[in-house]
């Protein structure tokens, strides 16, 4: 019991710390909104977002967000591509006609192969009106321009990730929320509904979420500014193991941070609570308490995690440079991607947004291991099944944040399922924020392969 507290309570803050930023891997809200806007089909086999796009299909899903599939669809084939089926020609044949794609050689367009990254980026920056010729960019480059507009982003394309549909319905469903070149009030949404290619009507739910996603984005670059901060966080969770009701944990904290955005790794954090576990009574012996509780003090400083708790001493590299850099720009880890936002209500001061799920899970894993964490977490993965955030922003800045989420956590051949309740409140921000490390942080010891054990454990 000692060393499974030990772990969940290293894991626990490290789900908690990196679940809002986390994004990634499955965007089927995405595809239902562009089907529903009639800009996304399936095939017999359903959305079939797990393997990758084929040239054929891109070409389809640029003319549509170019509002030209009924034009097209009028138009009689005489491009000189000879390895086309039926389906695919009026959309390649209206590309070629308006000089937006030239194939793969002069007689054939390829459409059965792989679309790339770089190849879709390209296609969805000529939706929006950018091009190689007038915008300072080459067809290899279009993923880093698509990037510095905000259509493209760690969620929605991951240069490390193989390219699938899934990234397709996520970069699609962005377009729809960017300006065409040249505009600042209008989104290529409202333009698609201008020509009559998108019913208004069903537009009209989607551009509302556009809307309050963007003032969201503004609230909360304003917070992630803000680079010191003292917090109380109250953690809970109920805890399952292998489909058996285990305990209950909760964890109060007080969460203190000094954040150095020119170099993540010379910040500075402190984290002190209290680990209350109560026990299922079946699972004691009779007499014995089903109560167990310890503190717990986490700290962060010059790239190293420290963890005090349960009579052990332990720390680990973890370099956030590393990881950040194996990503993004900063700047872009600190956005929320519009494409894992399920959905978003603004009311008053407080926002209430869920998150996709199932997206968040995967990049949580792909975080973990860019960490540098390594063997140290080899036995450790992630599933998050649900997540909602309540953020309440006053004059510009974070002053609290509830956080529910349902999870489960496979450490070797054992699965924990947890439902887990955040509720955060901000006590200060700014120079008035000190964060005070202990003077024996050389005495900890390294972490490798698992958590250390003790006789005891």
């Amino acid at each position: 019991m000692k060393r499974l507290l030990k772990t969940l309570s290293a894991s626990l803050l490290i789900v908690v710390s990196l679940a809002v930023s986390a994004a990634a891997a499955s965007f089927d809200h995405c595809a239902d909104t562009l089907k529903d806007l009639g800009l996304f089909q399936g095939t017999a086999q359903g959305y079939e977002l797990d393997r990758a796009p084929t040239r054929g299909e891109a070409a389809a899903m640029l003319v549509r967000l170019l509002g030209k599939e009924a034009e097209a669809k009028t138009l009689t084939y005489s491009a000189p591509f000879t390895d086309l089926d039926g389906w695919q020609k009026p959309y390649v044949q209206y590309l070629y006609d308006n000089k937006l794609t030239s194939g793969a050689s002069a007689t054939t367009f390829e459409p059965e192969e792989a679309c790339t990254a770089n190849m879709y980026a390209a296609f969805l920056l000529r939706a929006l009106g950018y091009s190689e010729t007038e915008d300072g960019y080459t067809y290899k480059q279009a993923v880093e321009k698509a990037y510095s507009i905000g259509l493209a982003d760690f969620a929605n394309c991951d240069i490390n990730a193989p390219f699938l549909r899934d990234n397709v319905a996520a970069m699609s469903y962005t377009a729809l929320a960017c300006p065409p070149k040249g505009e600042t009030e209008t989104v290529l949404l409202e333009k698609l509904v201008e020509d009559g290619s998108v019913d208004s009507a069903k537009a009209a739910p989607v551009l509302k979420t556009f809307e309050t996603v963007a003032e969201y984005a503004a609230d909360a670059y304003l917070t992630s500014q803000q680079t010191k901060v003292d917090m109380d966080a109250d953690i809970s969770m109920n805890l399952s193991m292998n489909d058996q009701k285990l305990m209950s944990l909760s964890m109060p904290m007080n969460m203190k941070m000094d954040m150095n955005l020119a170099n993540m790794d010379q910040s500075k954090m402190s984290m002190k609570g209290t680990m209350k576990a109560v026990l299922d009574p079946s699972l004691v012996e009779e007499g014995a308490s089903n109560t167990q509780e310890a503190a717990i003090e986490y700290y962060y400083a010059d790239g190293v995690y420290y963890m005090n708790g349960m009579g052990e001493k332990i720390k680990m590299d973890m370099s956030f440079e590393d990881s950040l850099g194996g990503m993004t720009e900063m700047t872009q880890m600190q956005n929320n991607p519009i494409s894992m936002i399920k959905s978003i209500e603004k009311s008053g001061d407080t926002y209430t947004v869920t998150y996709a799920s199932g997206a968040l899970g995967s990049m949580v894993n792909s975080i973990l291991g860019a960490t540098g964490m390594g063997d140290a977490v080899a036995d450790l993965s992630f599933n998050i099944d649900e997540m909602t955030a309540k953020e309440t922003v006053k004059n510009g800045q974070l002053s609290a944040m509830d956080m529910t989420m349902r999870l489960s956590v496979t450490v070797s051949d054992v699965k924990a399922s947890m439902d887990m309740t955040m509720k955060c409140k901000v006590n200060a921000t700014g120079d008035s924020v000190k964060v005070t490390l202990p003077t024996d942080l050389s005495t900890y010891q390294e972490m490798t392969g698992t958590l250390p054990t003790t006789p005891a454990a």
